[in-house]
């Protein structure tokens, strides 16, 4: 497994006052690991579009982590359909857009899916554990 990505969850409970302080504890250390060249993290656009829905002022704060952190350590992921993302949307009809779309990031990357809520991807093939 190589880096993180994060769900539409776990951006409102660390960035936008939806979650405790060990959520934005842990969502900051995330942040302050792929700076110091720990894992990268992936942000999937629909579910920044999601979090930013609730908080506009989320996106200016990400476009500065972004903007002053190494390249490539924080990284806006784009939403493309490809025959995985149709194949996850058959297989998990019940998850919103910003979910599948961190599935599928998740599962195309190999990487570890954060989340508030684990069991929203049961059944999903991918590694997932909590923010």
């Amino acid at each position: 497994m190589s880096g993180y990505v994060l769900d539409d969850l776990a951006l409102t409970a660390g960035l936008a006052g939806g979650g405790s302080e060990r959520h934005r504890r842990e969502f900051s250390r995330l942040v302050s690991g792929a700076i110091d060249g720990g894992p990268a993290i992936n942000l999937p656009a629909l579910c920044l579009a999601a979090v930013t829905a609730l908080r506009p002022a989320v996106i200016g704060h990400l476009a500065e982590l972004i903007a002053h952190a190494p390249a490539g350590v924080i990284s806006i992921g784009s939403f493309t359909r490809t025959d995985r993302l149709g194949a996850l949307r058959a297989l998990e009809t019940r998850l919103p857009w910003p979910a599948l779309h961190a599935a599928d990031h998740a599962v195309a990357t190999s990487a570890f899916l954060i989340t508030t809520d684990t069991r929203r991807y049961d059944g999903v093939p991918a590694a997932v554990i909590p923010l």
